[in-house]
């Protein structure tokens, strides 16, 4: 397929299948929108991802996107990404993609394991080092991912109108506390593991309107998102989690568990709040 349902990359319909129920571009398909644009400029696979949301884009608008590489190394490319709404800027971000051949499948769940450092301040600080939850490490080793029913034994999750499928997801409720939530998540088209993994990662303002008195309007400022390689699975588990807030700034974290079982990435969105 084309991206995302017909149409040069360069140039996408923001049709109705990559909104969300607020008739504007969901989040997690901009994410993608960026990764895959990154992708193709390059032929490498991208590893990191940091983006600023502009404005919000309306349904029935057409996304011009452009990939500017910056820097190329034999293992390591760096490249500025723009996506405008006409003559408006809407999203922006920088990416670093990595030569296939600088992988090293044998050494992807090493590289997983020491990657989960990245989870650790999901826990509190106590004398000695950081008490964890499942799903994140501690000074002294890696902790066991999260352990839920599988995806077909929980229930969709819920939207503020339509369902998941509308946008192509597919996600189900597996468990979860005050202050965290755990979601299994797939996405319903054929797209690369990377753009798959950026549209998933989208779900901390789910968990504040999940959480936070009042269910408030949330607004996704920024985002960024780290890769670890190796093959990713249909569904994904993300635990996703609250960070901080102060005032109307609320920061959340998601970590995206290959099939529940090897950290595939993880993931971090600041949001504004309003009544």
């Amino acid at each position: 397929m084309t991206w995302p349902l017909g149409g040069p990359p360069s140039d996408v319909p923001v049709s109705r299948e990559i909104c969300s129920g607020t008739g504007a571009l969901f989040g997690g398909w901009g994410l993608g929108l960026l990764a895959d644009a990154a992708q193709r400029a390059t032929g490498r696979r991208l590893r990191d991802l940091s983006a600023a949301f502009l404005r919000p884009v309306a349904r029935g608008a057409r996304l011009s996107v452009r990939c500017d590489v910056l820097t190329e190394g034999r293992a390591l490319s760096h490249c500025r990404l723009d996506a405008t709404d006409g003559d408006r800027p809407a999203l922006t971000g920088t990416a670093v993609v990595e030569a296939t051949s600088a992988a090293h499948p044998e050494t992807a769940a090493s590289a997983g394991a020491a990657a989960l450092l990245e989870v650790a301040g999901a826990g509190t600080v106590a004398p000695g080092g950081v008490v964890a939850r499942p799903g994140t490490v501690t000074s002294g080793g890696v902790a066991s991912p999260p352990r839920v029913p599988g995806p077909l034994e929980c229930p969709e999750r819920s939207y503020e109108s339509g369902s998941g499928g509308a946008m192509m997801l597919d996600v189900r409720v597996a468990g979860g506390s005050p202050g965290s939530v755990l979601l299994w998540a797939r996405v319903l088209c054929d797209v690369p593991d990377e753009v798959r993994l950026a549209v998933v990662s989208d779900h901390v303002p789910y968990l504040l309107r999940r959480t936070l008195p009042g269910r408030p309007r949330v607004t996704t400022v920024s985002a960024s998102l780290r890769l670890f390689g190796g093959p990713v699975a249909e569904w994904v588990l993300l635990d996703v989690s609250l960070v901080a807030r102060a005032g109307r700034t609320a920061a959340g974290r998601v970590a995206l568990w290959q099939d529940g079982a090897s950290l595939a990435g993880v993931a971090e969105q600041t949001m504004r709040l309003s009544a």
